[in-house]
């Protein structure tokens, strides 16, 4: 991102900050999501990551040169889990946040919207410039400033919708290396698995933790809307690994039903993890 493109993001972002909250919002929900709903990194460890042989595998996500999130801008110029791990993650934000802010909770909503700019999309702006796909900072900023800036709730609704396309084209420009096209989408699902199910884990050790619940919605949500637009390539390659990968998204939408957070969870921690593990097992078994 050039000087002038990274000044207006932070410019844009920390006026709206200076407003001094949604004048014109609603109250939040009787369980508002906490000011630090986007730090899953703070509140439970980074899934466990195989990017596949010679790729980081064994180190964590995306490697051992960390990054925000467990995701390293540098490595995703050339594998394509990391890559789209990163837009996905990104994405999960977005996702959470519009479904939290037109549920009533508008404040945790809106927050959701800024938080992937500096989290990921700074240091990972690099890895879209250098696979030629499209920069959508300034789309991800105008989503952020919105609530803040008296925009209609259908105007902000439709910038979302426009961070939400820029992801998508994005997609398009992701590396590609050894790992089969079912083998990527497996493992790109399970990262969104794990984090959700780690989240939960949050969530049972302390019920307190209520930002960790916007947190494995927004992962829950985004990995139900990739499975939906690639578990069938993943079946291609590993029927079974598509079947339980299925069950394991399905799993997630029942621990996260809802944008807002449920009086009594429903979900059992233990068992998420463990089906984490086996979905994560399947995943790097497909080559």
């Amino acid at each position: 991102m050039g000087i002038k493109r990274r000044t207006r993001v932070w410019t844009s972002v920390g006026t709206a900050a200076l407003l001094g909250g949604l004048a014109s919002c609603s109250e939040p929900a009787e369980t508002p999501v906490g000011p630090d709903a986007h730090a899953p990194s703070e509140t439970a460890s980074a899934p466990a990551f195989s990017a596949g042989d010679g790729e980081g595998e064994g180190e964590g996500e995306g490697g051992g040169n960390g990054g925000e999130f467990g995701i390293d801008p540098v490595e995703a110029e050339s594998n394509p889990v990391i890559y789209l791990t990163a837009l996905e993650v990104m994405r999960a934000h977005y996702l959470a946040g519009i479904d939290a802010f037109e549920a009533g909770d508008r404040t945790a909503g809106a927050e959701m919207f800024a938080h992937p700019i500096s989290e990921i999309y700074i240091d990972f702006e690099p890895a879209l410039d250098a696979r030629g796909a499209p920069l959508f900072g300034d789309v991800m900023t105008d989503a952020s400033v919105a609530p803040y800036s008296g925009e209609s709730d259908d105007a902000i609704a439709r910038r979302v919708d426009d961070v939400i396309a820029a992801i998508d084209a994005a997609s398009a420009f992701a590396p590609r290396n050894h790992i089969s096209p079912a083998g990527v989408h497996a493992r790109v699902l399970t990262d969104l698995i794990e984090r959700a199910a780690l989240q939960y884990e949050v969530l049972a050790t302390n019920p307190d933790a209520r930002e960790a619940y916007l947190d494995g919605y927004g992962f829950a949500r985004a990995a139900q809307r990739y499975a939906r637009n690639h578990l069938e390539q993943v079946a291609e390659g590993d029927a079974d690994a598509a079947l339980l990968l299925g069950r394991a998204v399905s799993a997630m939408q029942t621990a996260f039903p809802t944008a807002l957070r449920p009086r009594e969870l429903a979900g059992d921690s233990a068992a998420l993890l463990s089906l984490a593990s086996q979905v994560r097992a399947e995943a790097d078994g497909l080559r």
